[in-house]
């Protein structure tokens, strides 16, 4: 990427506390849709699918809250052996409300996985094919450069399961993908997930201070209504962050703040309810990052918000951002 790139990395930089995003956690009482759309329509592989025994449910629900009476099998799934990427994690549980009732993208909590495309009128027509529908067919977005000029992008948004947008995004062919694209397929593994939030702001400053990471893009734009995609009247503007962990170019979080129109979630945007619930990261700095992450809750009075426990294989934490979206640190050996 050149300096001319809004997605651009600062010169010389790198991750010092956490990495680029490595996981997004999905909730479902549907396996079978889950699954068919991630490895039809997305290209994912499967890597595991595993039900959950009762010391499992325990240490998850000590970590993540998942209720001590679930029943719960947990998947994986995986990008392409030539584009590793960020990982979905499925659970499949029967009970709780969905996140985002009828794909209403004013609500706080998790709102899309984006994945990169070759092209997007391929993926259109394949993804349409199989069943499955996009909000407006080929969205185009004019992105403006640090030096202000201006370039077209485009993406696609498809109805994914549990009301969820699926994105995929297309970039001019002079400019490095959102992430990297399998050549035989035409299709990459997620480069990044978007979380719409009440105030960007504040976003912000915790990932900044917790995990040490930066914003790249802070602008708003103005919906050109159904045409956009997002369900939003013409006209209505909301606030568009792009957060990366320094020195890194994809497996990034964006962050939507609907201003005026944003609507409190009427469920919690997290664990048990059902859709993009938790966004993993890892460090090989917990002590400092569990330091950090105790110091930000407790300025926001969300105190009882952070456990740490165990993961399957390293230590781990999880805490409430401002928004009140669980993440997820997970000590990197």
């Amino acid at each position: 990427m050149t300096a001319a790139d809004p997605m651009a990395p600062r010169s010389g930089a790198s991750p010092t506390l956490c990495g680029p995003l490595a996981g997004v956690t999905m909730l479902t009482n549907d396996a079978a849709a889950t699954s068919r759309f991630l490895t039809q329509a997305l290209r994912m592989q499967r890597a595991s699918d595993v039900v959950l025994t009762p010391p499992d449910i325990e240490q998850r629900h000590a970590l993540w809250g998942l209720p001590r009476d679930s029943v719960c099998r947990e998947q994986t799934f995986v990008g392409t052996d030539s584009t590793p990427a960020i990982t979905v994690r499925v659970l499949v549980t029967a009970g709780g409300e969905l996140i985002r009732p009828a794909m209403e993208s004013r609500l706080t909590g998790g709102l899309s996985i984006g994945f990169p495309v070759a092209s997007l009128e391929q993926t259109l027509t394949r993804v349409t094919a199989l069943g499955y529908e996009s909000t407006a067919g080929i969205v185009p977005l004019t992105i403006t450069r640090p030096d202000g000029s201006s370039y077209v992008s485009g993406e696609i948004l498809f109805r994914g399961p549990e009301q969820i947008y699926m994105l995929v995004v297309g970039r001019p062919s002079d400019m490095t993908p959102v992430g990297p694209i399998d050549a035989a397929s035409g299709i990459g593994g997620p480069a990044y997930s978007a979380i719409v939030v009440p105030d960007a702001a504040r976003e912000i400053e915790f990932y900044r201070e917790v995990l040490g990471w930066e914003a790249r893009q802070n602008i708003v734009l103005t919906t050109s209504g159904p045409a956009g995609g997002l369900g939003l009247d013409a006209g209505t503007q909301f606030r568009f962050v792009q957060l990366f962990a320094p020195g890194t170019t994809t497996a990034y979080v964006c962050l939507l703040d609907m201003m005026a129109v944003g609507r409190a979630n009427p469920v919690a945007p997290r664990i048990p309810n059902r859709g993009v619930v938790m966004w993993t990261f890892g460090t090989r700095k917990f002590d400092e990052v569990e330091k950090r992450a105790r110091t930000a809750v407790t300025k926001d009075a969300l105190g009882s918000n952070l456990r740490v426990g165990g993961a399957p294989v390293a230590r781990a934490l999880t805490v409430h951002t401002p928004a009140g979206v669980m993440i997820e640190i997970v000590e990197q050996r």
